[in-house]
């Protein structure tokens, strides 16, 4: 039995070895920087409600390319949720991403909020990544400029997506 079974046979020819390592050798580092300047962010949600209102919206936006939009429904005015979705782009998610990290989500603080104010409209912001998920609470104007750059961005690509039932 020959050493170089038919499935490994291209082992004997070193150029063709030499020139497959090459090329993994450069395809690795370019997929590699995309990961790391997206810090391994898997997936990105936002949601809105607000006391009182007949039901709100969560975007949750994943890696892999989809994209789930659910209007939330509130049972107290008959309403149920409805649950579309769409695809992201590569490039667009691993800009969101990044736009993330370039606004300091990750080291923002949880909750943006005025203690005495107990209703009014609210947003939560989530990211999820290999290390930890976070999440940023912020209720009517109390978000920081950075968080608000970062719902506009998302909204701003939720209005290119196109939503299918």
């Amino acid at each position: 039995m020959s050493l170089f079974t038919p499935a490994f046979r291209w082992l004997s020819n070193w150029p063709s070895a030499t020139l497959l390592a090459g090329l993994v050798w450069c395809i690795a580092p370019a997929s590699g920087a995309s990961a790391d300047t997206a810090q391994g962010i898997t997936e990105i949600s936002i949601e809105r409600n607000c006391f009182g209102c007949v039901g709100g919206q969560r975007l949750l936006l994943r890696s892999d390319g989809s994209a789930v939009l659910t209007q939330v429904g509130n049972a107290r005015r008959g309403s149920s949720d409805q649950v579309s979705q769409a695809h992201v782009e590569p490039h667009e998610f691993t800009a969101m991403a990044r736009l993330l990290t370039a606004h300091g989500f990750f080291q923002m603080q949880e909750i943006y909020d005025d203690p005495a104010l107990q209703d009014g409209a609210w947003m939560t912001i989530r990211a999820k990544r290999a290390q930890a998920e976070k999440e940023v609470f912020a209720r009517e104007n109390f978000a920081p400029p950075e968080l608000r750059a970062v719902e506009t961005a998302i909204d701003a690509l939720q209005k290119r997506l196109v939503f299918k039932p």
